[in-house]
């Protein structure tokens, strides 16, 4: 358990740095799409974020109040991560071509 416990503070760890990093990126990039983009990539890492301590409340199962808030922060999370998933493959085409259509206006 106590490896669980480390791994889950790992993810915790690197979801909350990757969430700050794209929500710097989303508001140093020019282009809505590319804006959007990662904003998605940024509800994913926060999806984590909260899902992670709720498997592990769900997991290292004291008493119901940590299965309740270990399922609240598992469906939250799950939410999170299905709906960036979901919105991520919509706007990466369009992001692409914003890519595209940036470098060849630099060139």
């Amino acid at each position: 358990m106590a490896f669980f416990s480390i791994a889950v503070i790992l993810i915790i760890t690197v979801a909350i740095a990757l969430y700050v990093y794209y929500k710097y990126k989303r508001f140093r990039v020019n282009g809505e799409h590319l804006k959007q983009w990662y904003q998605t990539k940024a509800m994913i890492a926060l999806g984590v974020f909260i899902l992670a301590p709720g498997v592990l409340f769900l997991f290292s199962f004291r008493g119901w109040v940590d299965l309740v808030v270990g399922a609240v922060f598992a469906i939250l999370g799950g939410i999170f991560v299905y709906y960036g998933v979901r919105s991520n493959k919509i706007i990466r085409p369009y992001a692409k071509e914003e890519v595209e259509a940036l470098r060849s206006q630099q060139n």
